[in-house]
């Protein structure tokens, strides 16, 4: 008899790393060749920027970085995560000395990571951290929760920092200090993400090394930080067409869901492949289909269509992300409606392509012709954010020049019947079309043939008039009004989200209706729900999607 899933305390389906532990981290992951350099290089000396959107596994690489100098003390390792970077955004419209308050709170931010650090050694801080671990926790809380405190309250410079850091490693037994910074871009706040790279340049130091996880695309450096010098970039996305692959997401699946194979039976290989090369090399995806198709067994649908149903829920997710920038970023949001145009022509022509080939010679890249316009070239930026989109390389052609190659995002690509497999086809059928394309089977276009002659002339900055006479603002930084004077001021990114609708989540149809049931309408009543009412029996609401609602309503108001 097959045996079922106790999900009720189930961690297995939990899609931050930075909320497992140690333990559950080490035992279900499983790390390619490169993604142990890469935890080699966030161990040693040397400030590294690692880019990857989300679910990339940026968070897994930084904590098991972590987790392993808490055990050599090799040196003195603090985490932390920058999760909530949006919250103090309001700030920047409100008061003056917003960016001395956002600096502080960044260095804030670091000290309460070293407190933690402390008590997982289980040592007893030293005065000199204690005092200012008091300061800290405090100024952070008030910060956070909407009350600005009295920057006199907690004063710390990155030079005095420095200074702590290097004292306490020393207390720990290390010769230096390696910071790991997660979700550092405050990827929707440029004054933000560039006063928080201008306090990263100024802790290095040669015995303190800090590490960020940024997103591809959206990133905004101070004037005086460049790439590559100041840090080194890595990259960090698994490829889903390269060999080992698979093998890696079946080691995933072995460790982290066990029972599974008795469950699904013969079907089990083709399941997790096929579940496996949806993900499209994001770790994060295949865990949460892996839970969306045991949600669909548990309520007895078949194997083969729990499985295209997570698939379906997945690529839901990944356009609903790529959505949402414009909600994040509304100025850019002409940007996003042609990302969406450019998505929908290259999926036509993808499955144009793929008509009547057999598997093996189907594609799942579109090729560009170069060069196409800068605005383009920002949509392609964000939609690799979304990880909608993965830009693979060149492809040289001789006198037909240069082409740009882009994976389509494969869960999308299936949804969209991309691959032209009919109705009828099997999940080995997407295997076999997926598992290793061959290098020639792409589809070779010009931006014009797909997005019209003229499509950069759509991409204007969407800026709003201004609220008292109605007249256009001219650019993003302008100050008055042209027509009446009038100051303007930009709406609160941050109280814009908390007061979206639901019906802007990643998250499927029948959740959403299962929320409004419980009249949970907006963002903020799930952050505010500590409850959760909306996990009742009788619902479409269990144990692993309450858990991921809450998630997903976090990551919506978070970088």
């Amino acid at each position: 008899m097959p045996t079922s899933i106790d999900t009720q305390q189930d961690s297995r389906f939990e899609v931050r790393a930075e909320n497992l532990s140690a333990h559950e981290l080490e035992t279900w992951t499983v790390l390619s060749d490169a993604e142990k350099l890469v935890v080699r290089k966030l161990i040693g000396p040397g400030a590294k920027l690692v880019s990857g959107p989300r679910g990339s596994g940026k968070s897994t690489l930084l904590r098991l970085a972590y987790f392993s100098l808490l055990k050599s003390k090799a040196a003195l390792p603090v985490y932390v995560n920058f999760s909530k970077a949006l919250a103090l955004e309001p700030l920047f419209h409100s008061h003056a000395d917003a960016v001395r308050l956002f600096r502080l709170w960044v260095i804030a931010k670091i000290v309460d990571g070293v407190g933690v650090t402390f008590s997982e050694l289980g040592d007893t801080p030293p005065e000199s951290l204690a005092d200012a671990l008091t300061e800290s926790r405090a100024y952070i809380a008030r910060l956070e929760t909407g009350t600005p405190p009295d920057a006199s309250q907690f004063q710390l410079s990155p030079s005095g920092l420095k200074t702590l850091l290097s004292e306490l490693a020393e207390h720990v037994g290390g010769s230096r200090t390696v910071l790991l910074l997660d979700d550092a871009a405050h990827a929707f706040s440029v004054r933000q993400q560039r006063e928080f790279f201008e306090v990263y340049r100024e802790l290095r130091s040669r015995d303190i090394s800090a590490k960020a996880a940024i997103y591809p695309g959206v990133t905004s450096f101070s004037p005086s930080f460049q790439v590559g010098h100041e840090a080194e970039l890595i990259e960090v996305w698994f490829r889903p067409d390269t060999e080992t692959y698979l093998e890696g997401i079946r080691q995933i699946a072995a460790r982290r869901f066990p029972e599974l194979e008795a469950r699904l039976g013969n079907n089990y290989p083709d399941v997790v492949n096929t579940l496996g090369l949806a993900a499209f090399g994001l770790p994060r995806g295949f865990v949460n289909m892996v839970g969306e198709m045991t949600d669909l067994m548990e309520l007895n649908v078949p194997i083969r269509k729990a499985a295209l149903e997570a698939i379906s829920t997945q690529a839901e997710s990944v356009l609903a992300v790529f959505q949402n920038i414009a909600d994040k970023l509304p100025r850019f949001s002409n940007y996003v409606n042609l990302g969406k145009r450019f998505f929908s022509k290259s999926v036509v022509a993808i499955r144009h392509f793929n008509k009547s080939k057999e598997p093996k010679k189907k594609s799942a890249t579109i090729s560009l012709l170069e060069p196409f316009a800068d605005e383009l070239e920002r949509t392609l930026r964000f939609m690799e954010y979304a990880g909608l989109t993965r830009r693979i390389g060149g492809l040289y052609k001789g006198e037909k020049g240069q082409y740009r190659r882009y994976s389509v995002h494969y869960a999308c690509l299936i949804e969209a019947n991309g691959l032209a497999l009919g109705s009828n086809y099997r999940l080995a059928d997407i295997v076999a079309s997926l598992r290793r394309p061959l290098a020639h089977s792409l589809v070779k276009s010009k931006a014009e043939s797909l997005l019209g002659l003229n499509y950069a002339r759509d991409c204007t900055l969407a800026l709003p008039p201004c609220s008292k006479c109605g007249a256009p603002r001219i650019s993003d930084d302008q100050k008055f009004c042209m027509g009446c004077g009038n100051e303007l001021r930009a709406a609160s990114i941050y109280a814009e989200l908390l007061r979206a609708p639901i019906d802007l989540l990643p998250i499927p149809a029948r959740k959403k209706l299962a929320l409004k049931e419980s009249n949970i309408l907006t963002v903020q009543q799930i952050l505010s729900d500590e409850s959760q009412r909306f996990r009742r029996p009788g619902t479409s609401i269990g144990p692993i999607w309450a858990r991921r609602i809450l998630t997903i309503a976090e990551e919506y108001t978070s970088v």
